[in-house]
């Protein structure tokens, strides 16, 4: 027989980005402490709003599962003097497994003699169980930040008001802080604030519902959505899309109610960045826009815990709004007084990184390196290199305008604003907007050619600047966010419009820190060269097989990430080819007999008629189509051809001739022969790393 628990929490309102985490981690934590207590269960569910974390074990086991298990501890030798008189470690052991130092016995393993309890115990009820658990679970619940009140040392999110657990329609009666759990809970704190009775377990959801809290964050989200959805469409728009808007209102609210509000039609002249991060990130308001995903409407929607009066909520939204967009007016058009790059100037009293220099230092080195970047990109799309050099001395001038600095997520967005305003080129302006993207895993790399430019250019000063001064990654430590910038710079030279030299632009970006002390240039540019393929690694996963991207990545030189694309891509449909198998275990027999051989060309007059001279020739005859194949990054004709005019000479030849012969002159020709072969192949991809 099973049973369903509940554990309920209540709480002062928690802040919005502490619900989530509060009810992981007392997920995690019942989850974690039924598994050391033996209490099977079939699966768990967390339920919360701002006023409560809550916990559904479903099926739960109705007694702990036995206890009998042999636990091996200390070495013979230390629980034990040679005339068998125990010691401290063994009495310590015993004490521990819970039982006495007569029980121990004696094991044999592969380190020698050990000493070993016998535990055997029954098991409990759950109902005996889940009192001290509970309890237990309540105190390892974490939060961002945790506070403490009234007397005592106790830490939670927020102050604890009512406690409820229940094993189906029975109180298991836990204490925490002071509180007993009982079988009381409460509704809405407007709309149902009389504490109430819950009959059992299995009842929660339903009860809590008619008492206005819909307590499944999932579903209070959905509902929520349908309600702005609906109230847009009745305003003549559509709801903005906002994921991060949707999460954090349905973690403000136990049953949203969705206020609709206005604000004067002249503050659309405002960007509309503007205008929407002062709705949402001040007032956590919802924009609504003309249907088809069309300007912006002089209107929004705010999400509130309780209807009650909502003409009077409206008259003091706008009034709040109102003045905020004001003041956002004001920015704008102090802002407007001075050009952008008259801005360069003030960029060079803030400071990048203490040992790297200031913003505005970076900017240079940003616009040396976009030209340098732009030269080399021009076989690949046309790339002006004075507008990319104008858009790089442009792209952080922003960071000095009174709108970026009370909006920091428009940095970037305004920066295109206010050049496209002083007439600025479209193209240029884009690329200051741009050149930041890609900013997450959803974001897309720069369409624009010049946008491209920028970001490759300022990411590797980044990550150049800051591994040469020994600021790496460690562990979850990424102060610089340098993993995401080499993410963002990869996704740039696979994805955006032009192709990039990555230890190229590394080396370039070094040059550029003339008067900064790095670490020596060879050892800079390895460790990013490690890091970099490190990300490829995790980025290309999902799309390749693991030893394809090893193989690859062992013949690519770190330079051009679409050179690395073009060698998977042809690998991974050659290895899926018939003729693959037998050519890999050709090649990889090829190349472990010549690694330590000497290179060099082959004498023909040395080699034996037959298998030996046979593929002597034909590799003679293939290799210049191999070598323009590749050249031209056109591995998949260049394995084709392997595996056309190689694949039968060399099988023969390992069937005919024998490599190791006494002769060290007809020897060290052969291996020069199947070496000339195994390297050739190893520049389109070490076949020897390919499994089956």
């Amino acid at each position: 027989m099973t049973h369903e628990l509940l554990i309920e929490i209540g709480v002062e309102e928690l802040p919005a980005s502490f619900l989530a985490q509060g009810l992981a981690s007392l997920q995690a934590a019942v989850e974690r402490l039924l598994g050391e207590a033996r209490l099977t269960y079939e699966r768990t569910r967390p339920l919360g709003t701002p006023r409560r974390l809550a916990l559904v074990v479903y099926g739960l086991a109705e007694h702990q599962s036995n206890l009998d298990e042999v636990v091996t501890g200390p070495p013979y030798a230390a629980a034990f003097d040679p005339d068998g008189k125990p010691k401290r470690a063994a009495e310590g052991f015993a004490k521990k497994q819970g039982v006495e130092v007569s029980a121990l016995t004696v094991v044999d393993t592969d380190k020698g003699r050990y000493v070993a309890a016998h535990r055997r115990e029954a098991g409990a009820p759950a109902a005996d169980v889940l009192p001290r658990l509970l309890g237990e679970a309540v105190a390892n619940v974490r939060f961002p930040k945790s506070m403490r009140w009234a007397e005592g040392d106790l830490a939670f999110g927020r102050p604890i008001h009512w406690l409820l657990a229940l094993l189906d329609d029975a109180v298991v009666p836990f204490t925490f802080g002071g509180l007993v759990a009982s079988r009381h809970t409460r509704g809405h704190r407007f709309l149902a604030p009389a504490p109430f009775e819950l009959r059992s377990a299995g009842a929660y959801v339903d009860a809590l519902g008619a008492a206005h809290v819909v307590v499944d964050p999932a579903a209070r989200r959905e509902r929520m959505r349908e309600a702005l959805v609906a109230a847009a469409a009745r305003l003549g728009g559509v709801l903005a899309p906002d994921a991060f808007l949707l999460d954090e209102c349905a973690a403000l609210v136990e049953e949203p109610f969705v206020v609709p509000g206005a604000f004067d039609e002249a503050f659309l002249g405002l960007p509309d960045g503007v205008v929407v991060s002062v709705m949402r990130d001040h007032q956590r308001y919802f924009a609504v826009r003309a249907r088809d995903g069309g300007p912006l409407l002089p209107a929004y929607l705010n999400v509130v815990n309780t209807a009650r009066a909502p003409e009077t909520i409206a008259r003091g939204n706008d009034r709040v709004l109102r003045a905020r967009l004001a003041d956002a007016r004001f920015f704008v058009d102090e802002d407007k007084e001075r050009l952008l790059e008259s801005r360069l100037d003030k960029l060079d009293k803030v400071v990048f990184q203490s040992k790297l220099g200031t913003v505005g230092a970076k900017i240079r080195r940003i616009e040396r390196l976009s030209g340098w970047v732009a030269r080399r990109s021009a076989a690949e799309a046309a790339v002006d290199e004075g507008r990319a050099r104008l858009a790089a001395r442009l792209c952080k001038c922003d960071l000095e305008t009174l709108v970026v600095f009370e909006f920091p997520e428009l940095q970037g967005e305004m920066g295109r604003w206010y050049a496209l305003a002083e007439g600025v080129d479209p193209e240029v302006a884009d690329a200051i907007r741009e050149h930041y993207q890609p900013q997450g895993v959803d974001d897309a790399p720069p369409r624009g050619v010049l946008g491209a430019v920028v970001s490759v250019a300022d990411r590797a000063d980044t990550l150049v600047g800051c591994f040469g001064i020994g600021l790496t990654p460690t562990g979850s430590a990424d102060p610089f966010a340098l993993r995401r910038a080499a993410l963002g710079l990869i996704r740039v030279a696979l994805e955006g419009p032009i192709d990039v030299d990555l230890r190229g632009v590394f080396g370039e970006a070094y040059d550029g820190y003339e008067g900064v002390a790095l670490d020596e240039r060879a050892g800079v540019l390895d460790a990013l060269d490690a890091f970099v393929r490190g990300r490829l690694r995790a980025l290309l996963r999902s799309d390749f097989p693991v030893d394809v991207i090893e193989a690859c990545l062992g013949a690519w030189d770190g330079g051009s990430v679409r050179d690395l694309r073009a060698r998977l891509d042809a690998v991974a449909a050659f290895r899926a080819e018939p003729a693959f198998e037998s050519l890999a275990v050709a090649f990889k027999r090829a190349y472990n007999i010549t690694q330590d051989a000497v290179r060099g060309e082959v004498d023909q007059a040395l080699l034996e008629d037959g298998a030996e001279r046979v593929l002597a020739e034909r590799f003679a005859d293939v290799r210049p189509s191999l070598a323009e194949a590749e050249a031209e990054r056109r591995y998949a004709d260049a394995l084709g051809i392997v595996a056309r005019e190689l694949r039968e000479p060399i099988d023969r030849f390992f069937d005919d001739v024998f490599v190791m012969v006494d002769d060290a002159r007809v020897r060290d020709n052969r291996l020069r022969l199947l070496a000339g072969i195994a390297d050739a192949v190893n520049r389109i991809a070490h076949v020897h790393q390919l499994g089956g």
